[in-house]
């Protein structure tokens, strides 16, 4: 779901990053840039973790 809302954001199809953004919220109601950040800073490469963290953004994820 991650995946799929950070490539539609890189993508600019912002409208379809949004939609999938909603339901990735749904099922983890207090995600936030920070949690996310805190959860990926050790399994992935920081490269990785700043191409997510652009896309999630972009899809409007809050920062805190």
């Amino acid at each position: 779901m991650r995946a799929k809302v950070v490539a539609n954001a890189h993508l600019g199809r912002l409208d379809e990053a949004r939609t999938e953004l909603g339901r990735m919220l749904a099922l983890y109601p207090g995600l936030t840039i920070a949690t996310w950040r805190a959860f990926a800073g050790t399994p992935f490469a920081p490269e990785l973790v700043e191409l997510y963290v652009a896309g999630l953004r972009l899809a409007g994820l809050p920062e805190e």
